[in-house]
């Protein structure tokens, strides 16, 4: 843990003496695994990538910005409020990571903007090539990334709290709350009971 903060410390100090200070924070790493629970072996890496990466660079990018008044983007996921079958571990690192900033923005207050972004299925290598086929769900609907990150821009200089790109996605959120056992029969009938090909792979 400790070697791993002191890395990120080093590269940020390189790039805010740079560019003289820092005005944003941008958390986007992130990797997934399709799998089911009882398949699952290369859990912690998940974990510490999702959660404990954003959680590093933000200990130590936040003095800058309060000295700056920047902001912080989280980009998580809707898969941590659908709580997806295949993707329990990618759900629980982004639930946790919403949960974390979440609190952050209570401590912060007005001194630090925080945008939490929940993506859905938009394009990179992992859904097109990976994520979708080994679902066997290559009809679902995929935001392009220009339209993702323009939408992300928009909403960070607002100053939302959140943002659900493409804003479909949040029926799915509001089934669960109001169906929670139409929307659980749903995602296991569509994403357990199919075959999957195990794949790991960064987002």
């Amino acid at each position: 843990m400790f070697p791993r903060m002191k890395n990120v410390s080093i590269l940020l100090m390189r790039r805010v003496n740079h560019f003289g200070r820092l005005d944003h924070l941008v958390n986007n790493a992130g990797v997934s695994r399709v799998d089911l629970f009882e398949d699952s072996t290369d859990i912690a890496s998940i974990m510490d990538i999702n959660f404990w990466g954003s959680v590093y660079s933000t200990h130590y990018a936040v003095p800058h910005l309060r000295k700056s008044k920047g902001k912080i983007v989280v980009i998580s996921s809707v898969a941590a409020w659908l709580c997806t079958p295949r993707l329990s571990f990618y759900s629980a690192s982004k639930a946790a990571q919403i949960c974390f900033f979440e609190s952050l923005r209570a401590e912060f207050g007005p001194d630090i903007g925080i945008t939490i972004v929940t993506p859905g299925v938009t394009e990179s290598e992992m859904t097109q090539g990976q994520f979708l086929p080994k679902i066997e769900m290559p009809w679902m609907p995929v935001e392009s990334t220009e339209t993702c990150a323009k939408a992300i821009v928009d909403s960070t200089c607002k100053g939302d709290m959140y943002l659900t790109k493409p804003s479909w996605m949040r029926v799915g959120f509001w089934m669960r709350v109001l169906c929670p056992e139409v929307f659980e029969w749903c995602m296991h009938s569509i994403l357990v009971n199919r075959p999957c090909t195990h794949q790991n792979k960064d987002r």
